[in-house]
């Protein structure tokens, strides 16, 4: 006989029943539940993976990227090298340049001096004969004078002794001068031109520009959050679907 205190227990039983049942489907519906998984395509250029649809498209852009990073990295070290071969070149040049101009203003001065030492060797020649006569001049009125003094004396031997000493050195300096000045001017020693002025220094050109290596990508991060999420929120209904089921059980 259904009272009425059956009928009310029947249809709790059902109650319970029916939400064990939506509570399975909708596990089940949690758990079939699948997220789409990338296709790694390779890269044919540069050989890098990269994941097709907005993953791919990232993957693409870093490649071309990197490759032309990499381009420009060796472009750059190839200008460096040219750089210093030209500069090497350039103060090889320099100091060339300046040791031959050193060596030319040397050999010219070297060249003056030896010049002048020639003309005053030849000029000192003729003028030693002369040097020579004037003093034989003078030795010899020295030595009549002297003679004379000697011989006689008196005071009036002596004033003609003088008289005639200074005769015969006048005679003598004055043959000497017109010599010296049939034989010409006497060579001048030149002066050393004034030193070379060094010119300056080449200065080494400056270094092209680094490249800049690119930046990560950050969308790949992004959709790694993307899919923990979904992870965490289909493990939490599945946690939820499981407590409901031990909390009809309890009931």
């Amino acid at each position: 006989m259904i009272t009425k205190g059956n009928t009310k227990k029947l249809f709790t039983v059902a109650l319970v029943s029916s939400s064990l049942l939506f509570g399975s489907i909708a596990i089940a519906s949690a758990d079939t539940t699948t997220t789409p998984t990338p296709t790694i395509t390779l890269n044919p250029t540069t050989g890098a993976t990269g994941a097709t649809g907005a993953t791919g498209t990232a993957g693409a852009a870093t490649a071309a990227e990197l490759a032309a990073y990499k381009a420009a990295l060796i472009e750059y070290r190839v200008a460096l090298v040219v750089n210093n071969i030209a500069y090497r070149a350039t103060m090889d040049k320099y100091w060339s340049d300046w040791s031959a101009a050193v060596a030319k203003y040397e050999a010219a001065w070297q060249a003056a001096i030896a010049n002048f030492q020639a003309l005053k060797a030849a000029y000192d020649a003729k003028l030693a004969p002369l040097t020579a006569a004037r003093k034989a001049a003078v030795q010899t009125a020295d030595a009549a004078f002297l003679a004379a003094i000697a011989a006689d004396k008196s005071t009036a031997a002596a004033e003609t002794a003088l008289n005639v000493h200074q005769t015969a050195v006048s005679a003598a300096e004055a043959t000497f001068k017109a010599a010296l000045a049939a034989l010409g001017a006497a060579p001048v020693r030149p002066t050393k031109p004034a030193e070379l002025v060094k010119p300056p220094v080449p200065v080494k050109p400056a270094d092209p520009a680094k490249p800049v290596a690119p930046k990560k990508p950050e969308g790949n991060g992004n959709e790694n959050k993307s899919e923990k999420k979904n992870e965490n929120k289909n493990g939490n209904n599945g946690n939820n679907g499981n407590s409901q089921s031990s909390s009809n059980k309890k009931s």
